[in-house]
């Protein structure tokens, strides 16, 4: 895992050495812990004490997933483009708990 800082979109994330993700994979995902600009982190704390996500918040918390939707390592049955797909559908924190669940079952937890 390179210890670079990568941008995506306009959050930059930095790999930590010592949580590494866990799968051999090409290029893991970053985890939202590992953003750099704290304001991935201020949208996944508004979004785990259940307050309301603001549009941006909503915007940061879809890059994020879209990135590690897209380089997690999981179940064989999953469909990853139809993951794909539902996350711009996102919109209330219920829709991201249940995409979270709907994740896990694919063998991805991205929270």
């Amino acid at each position: 895992m390179p210890d670079t800082p990568e941008q995506i979109d306009d959050l930059i994330y930095l790999p930590n050495q010592d949580y590494p993700y866990p799968f051999p994979t090409p290029k893991p995902p970053h985890f939202w812990m590992t953003e750099q600009t704290g304001k991935l982190a201020a949208a996944v704390e508004r979004y785990f004490s259940g307050e309301p996500l603001s549009s941006d918040d909503r915007r940061l918390l879809h890059a994020y997933l879209r990135q590690y939707v897209e380089r997690a390592v999981m179940a064989s049955d999953a469909n990853r483009q139809a993951l794909l797909r539902m996350i711009d559908t996102l919109k209330s924190n219920r829709d991201f708990e249940k995409y979270a669940d709907t994740l896990a079952e694919a063998g991805v937890e991205p929270f």
